[in-house]
Formats: C-alpha cells, sequence, structure tokens
C-alpha cells in the first residue's frame, strides 16, 4: 500500500509538470505511473503477469508516437475526474436500496456489535456516506469543467474546439493534483472532529489511532466488497 501511495503521489507531481511546462513527454510518464500503481502489488509478490504488463506499460510510454502523446495529454486531463468518480461510485452505489451504507459497513467492522452505545451511529453513517458521494461528484464535475476550459491544451483546445470561457491551465493542474485531495482530508478531518463529539463513547483517542484502526479493517472491507469466487 505504501508502493502504491507512493506512486500515487508520483503521478500527481508530474501530471501537475506536465501541464505547467507543456511537455507531452511527462504526460506520458504520468500516465504510466497512474496505470502502473494497482500493479505494485502483484509486482512485489513477483507475479509474472504483472512484470509483463509493466514492461508493456514502459515500452508504450518510451515509443508513443505524436498522436499517442496527445492522446496521452488527453489522458492526463481526464485522470483526476475519473479517478473521483471512481470513487464517487464506490461510496455512492452502497447507498441503493438493500445495499449496507459503505461508511456503516466500515463501522461494523471496526466496532462489536455489543460495543455500539447509540444505535443512531448507523443512521449517521448512511448520511457521511452521501457527503462522501457528494464530495466526489463535486471533484469530478470541478476537474472535468476546468479541464474542459483549460488554456492552453484543455480538452477542448486539444480537440480543436474554442471554449466560450477559459481558465489558466495553471488552475486546473492545482485543483486537480492538490485542491481536491486537500478537499477530501479536510472533510475527513472535521467529519472525525464532529463524530468525536456526537458519540463519545468511541475509544479513540486520536486521529492516528483512528486511521491505524481503520486500515487494519481495510483487508477484511476488500474481502466484503469484492469477494473471490470460488475456484471450480
Amino acid at each position: 500500500m505504501s508502493l502504491q501511495l507512493l506512486l500515487f503521489v508520483a503521478y500527481c507531481v508530474l501530471s501537475y509538470l506536465a501541464v505547467r511546462v507543456g511537455s507531452a513527454a511527462l504526460s506520458v510518464a504520468a500516465l504510466a505511473l497512474l496505470l502502473g500503481a494497482p500493479l505494485a502489488r502483484p509486482l512485489r509478490a513477483g507475479r509474472a503477469w504483472a512484470w509483463l504488463l509493466a514492461v508493456a506499460i514502459a515500452a508504450a510510454a518510451l515509443f508513443a508516437s505524436r498522436s499517442a502523446l496527445i492522446a496521452a495529454r488527453l489522458a492526463v486531463l481526464l485522470a483526476p475526474a475519473g479517478i473521483n468518480l471512481g470513487l464517487a461510485w464506490l461510496f455512492g452505489h452502497t447507498l441503493l436500496e438493500g445495499r449496507m451504507p459503505l461508511v456503516e459497513r466500515i463501522v461494523r467492522l471496526l466496532h462489536r456489535p455489543e460495543d455500539i452505545r447509540d444505535v443512531a451511529v448507523y443512521r449517521y453513517a448512511r448520511s457521511v456516506t452521501a457527503c462522501w458521494t457528494a464530495l466526489f461528484l463535486f471533484n469530478a464535475a470541478l476537474c472535468l469543467l476546468l479541464a474542459l476550459l483549460a488554456e492552453p491544451q484543455g480538452l477542448l483546445l486539444t480537440l480543436g474546439l474554442r471554449p466560450p470561457a477559459t481558465v489558466p491551465l495553471a488552475a486546473w493542474a492545482f485543483f486537480s493534483d492538490f485542491g481536491c485531495y486537500a478537499l477530501t482530508a479536510l472533510l475527513f478531518l472535521v467529519e472525525f472532529l464532529y463524530r468525536r463529539r456526537r458519540f463519545p463513547w468511541q475509544p479513540y483517542a486520536s486521529l492516528l489511532e483512528f486511521l491505524r484502526s481503520a486500515a487494519g479493517v481495510g483487508p477484511a472491507l476488500a474481502a466484503e466488497l469484492w469477494p473471490r469466487k470460488p475456484r471450480r
């Protein structure tokens, strides 16, 4: 997980630099890091398919043609909106009828049933799931809007279309690579502080302690969300 986080941070930095200096090569490198981040775990496990795919990604980045460089630039511009849309789906689809909200699922993994002193925490968990969904949808919409209107090298201008209004490309780069994650961290902190006041019976004395506990249930949460199919 630490290697994946490191690769994702490197992607954000390269993506920002690629836009600021107008380098298509850096755009390709940033996209390669984004595609390669999910491979970190199987690479460390020595999976042959992961190494072959990593080599293919590196080769495609190295030998990209001009048209591929333009495609990579478009992909870099769309990636932040896509990431936030994916996170919005992760939270939002659990709000559908008959499904357990994602935050409630985390609560049930963190606490034994007998430790829950107020069942209102489950209604609260549903509301928090909706808040996270709304934030990621907002981030995705603003990232996409700024990418469309950015000048130079925004989505519309890259496609040969003149936008009705323009914003500096640096504005898109700053929000998509730093701003939306700052908003995410801010909501996380505000929600944690509010939750401590509303449900003081929770055992977490600090944010760091809560993060450690939440990280500990990560594998169990992933197993519940994406259960492995039994082998035939």
